[in-house]
């Protein structure tokens, strides 16, 4: 029988929510739709069932009151909330994009018992910026999607509302998100990454009040949610054995065993991302790997992830080009980056970039546009100088300066408003790659200098496409990935005794260095935390943290030489 309701659900879900109006008696409607398509399709494989809405399958490739799925970033909130009539004067339901036709025997506006007006909230949201095609497949799941949707899909165009998407040129999918079911309405957040289910359709958008020449805006009208953490992918901490697909174990339902090749698999990985993306640099190449799994672990105290400037890093080669806008090749660390992590975004930073981006997000007659930095939490931001000439930097690029030092120093981000400002939190992994012995703009907190490539040919290997990028095996590259994304939800104890011996080390240092200061343990501890993280230790030992503190020094040692 569930199947059969899963099945309605999916060819015809506006008659589910009529049928489930006509059986609900009392208590809250709304809940008991979201509490009902939520079992429908609690499993996996009936949830991977529903058509996805993403830039491959766009709003006009779905029918008209589809039921679809769309993950996306919550890109703004204030938009009206509106009224709607619950129930009809005949009885039937409303809402969900239900409207009275007018050729009913009860249609009259003056028959309304405004006992039955309900609210829903409206919020706008967006493909998830930063989003990497690898993390997205895993998400999606198997497409078991059939009919018009496949035949139809093609690739999103830009929208007509592209202002409220934070890289603008790019392809994605924005929607207007109507939300019926008030339990926990005000905890969606922006920049929060949820996939919304529900009916699809074409309504106006209270954003378009003040002009008559956009189109009706796609609505998505909220059956249930499900809410993502920062993480976005789920890993064990510490890592998982993981069996091959062809082998097929005799003991059924043998729990998975905690694995020990933690150090090699890491030791592999600093390898290939040196040997792909840093000339050959397992130092700086270690550093990005503590860089890409920090994250914000407290507020108050303030444990941020401390931002990295890899310096000496040589600009890219001159491209031959006939046109003066030619693009600059993108360090191929950002390539790097995107087979590793579920969200990482590249910033390539010039003076016109920095002169005339916005990098906020500021509302404008009340509609909120989209900035550059406007990413989910858990993005790794990879920012290259490497296009950065002589020239000046306008009132403009200064506020994207201050806004971008605001996320490496506080994880905060501003948004603009008429009269006033905000800052919101944000947690945003920092990585900087600078010409320079330290970054053109930014004070980091981290500085590695790049063992700089001598040759023609090792500069240009920084730049190489992403297609030139050699991908380890599969099962390796997978054991990479179980190796960050379960370091970053990871965390590390501190006992007793590895504190007192950390405390006592430190104050005999300061008896013979004066110049030490509170702020030096800090970025050791923190420093030693990510070290034992990226071991997929979750105890910080007292060896640890000596090799932490060694690899440290060592740093400091080469950003002074």
């Amino acid at each position: 029988m569930t199947a059969d309701y899963r099945l309605q659900a999916l060819e015809n879900p506006t008659v589910v929510v009529q049928e489930l109006h006509r059986a609900h008696s009392s208590g809250d409607f709304p809940r008991f739709v979201a509490d009902h398509f939520a079992r429908l399709f609690e499993s996996p494989n009936a949830f991977n069932r529903i058509p996805r809405l993403d830039v491959r399958r766009p709003p006009e490739s779905h029918g008209d009151r589809s039921l679809v799925r769309f993950r996306a970033m919550v890109q703004d909130t204030s938009l009206s909330s509106e009224m709607y009539l619950s129930k009809f004067p005949d009885g039937s339901c409303g809402g969900w994009g239900m409207y009275e036709t007018g050729n009913g025997s009860s249609s009259s506006s003056r028959e309304v018992d405004y006992a039955n007006l309900q609210e829903c909230s409206v919020l706008w949201a967006t493909s998830v910026p930063a989003e990497s095609n690898w993390c997205a497949e895993e998400l999606n799941g198997s497409n078991f999607a059939t009919g018009p949707t496949q035949v139809l899909a093609r690739s999103a165009p830009v929208s007509q509302r592209a202002h409220k998407y934070p890289h603008a040129d790019a392809k994605h999918v924005g929607v207007q998100v109507k939300l019926y079911d008030r339990e926990g309405i005000d905890a969606y957040k922006a920049t929060d990454i949820v996939t919304f289910v529900g009916i699809l359709s074409y309504e106006p958008c209270s954003l378009d009040q003040t002009t008559t020449s956009v189109a009706d805006a796609p609505t998505l009208h909220v059956l249930f949610s499900r809410r993502h953490t920062p993480a976005l992918l789920s890993r064990p901490f510490p890592r998982l054995a993981r069996s091959p697909p062809d082998i097929h174990n005799s003991i059924v339902d043998s729990p998975p065993s905690v694995t020990d090749d933690h150090a090699q698999v890491r030791d592999e990985l600093i390898k290939w991302i040196a040997t792909e993306a840093l000339a050959g640099d397992q130092v700086a190449a270690e550093w990005v790997v503590l860089s890409m799994i920090s994250r914000v672990q407290s507020r108050h105290p303030p444990l941020l992830p401390p931002s990295l400037v890899i310096s000496r890093f040589p600009p890219p080669p001159p491209v031959p080009s006939t046109t003066p806008s030619t693009p600059l090749p993108t360090p191929t660390l950002s390539a790097v980056l995107g087979l590793l992590l579920p969200l990482t975004h590249t910033l390539n930073l010039s003076l016109d970039t920095l002169n005339q981006s916005q990098f906020v997000p500021e509302s404008k007659d009340e509609d909120l546009h989209a900035g550059v930095l406007q990413l989910p939490k858990g993005t790794v931001l990879l920012v290259s100088e490497g296009g950065v000439r002589e020239g000046q930097l306008l009132e403009r690029g200064i506020m994207n300066v201050r806004a971008l030092q605001d996320i490496m120093t506080a994880q905060t981000l501003s948004y603009v408003f008429p009269f006033s400002r905000f800052s919101f939190p944000t947690d945003v992994s920092c990585i900087v790659l600078s010409e320079g012995r330290k970054s053109t703009f930014f004070k980091t907190d981290l500085n590695i200098p790049l063992r700089t490539p001598t040759t023609p040919s090792a500069i240009a290997g920084l730049y190489k496409p992403a297609d030139e990028v050699k991908l380890p095996l599969p099962d390796k590259l997978a054991a990479f990935r179980d190796l960050i994304v379960g370091a970053r939800s990871g965390k590390v104890q501190v006992s007793d005794a590895t504190s007192e011996h950390i405390q006592a080390e430190f104050v005999r240092e300061r008896q013979d260095d004066r110049s030490l200061t509170a702020d030096d343990l800090i970025r050791r501890m923190t420093v030693s935390k990510l070290y034992a993280l990226s071991l997929h230790e979750p105890s910080l030992t007292v060896e640890i943290w000596q090799r932490a503190k060694a690899f440290d020094d060592q740093r400091r040692a080469m950003a002074a030489a």
